[in-house]
């Protein structure tokens, strides 16, 4: 299995920073490596939605559908691939940090298979730098 974890602090409440990334329609917003996602059914923010959608990474794109799989308003939200080039689940994390928030992006994926020109670690370190960049994009949109 291979993991991609990343944290961020934000200095908003944790409810707003909760808000914002679990809505569907802010992921192309402030994720680079999104070229499409679309809600396809259920609540934005509700065990049970699917979403579609595109990323792209390292070069190749990815077609994927995912669902809400567990909520915890406020502190918690996974996501699990129904239909996925590469399989994956996503979790993040909301702590209260002082008077922000610590965000943190855990996603498991399976292995590459050779999908990509790339070992697996070089592609999981170009993609650890995506998802870096797009905390760091989410903070500063949820900062200004």
């Amino acid at each position: 299995m291979l993991t991609v974890e990343e944290s961020i602090t934000i200095n908003k409440p944790r409810m707003e920073v909760w808000e914002f990334m679990t809505d569907p329609d802010n992921v192309p917003v402030y994720s680079s490596n999104v070229i499409e996602y679309e809600l396809v059914s259920g609540g934005k923010q509700e065990v049970g939605r699917i979403c579609r959608g595109a990323v792209k990474v390292a070069g190749r794109r990815l077609e994927l559908t995912d669902e809400m799989v567990e909520v915890e308003t406020g502190r918690t939200g996974k996501l699990v691939s129904k239909d996925a080039t590469i399989p994956y689940t996503l979790s993040l994390h909301y702590e209260d940090e002082g008077e922000g928030t610590t965000l943190t992006w855990h996603q498991e994926m399976e292995s590459l298979k050779g999908f990509f020109k790339f070992a697996d670690p070089i592609v999981l370190k170009l993609y650890a730098r995506d998802v870096r960049s797009n905390l760091e994009k989410a903070k500063t949109i949820l900062e200004a």
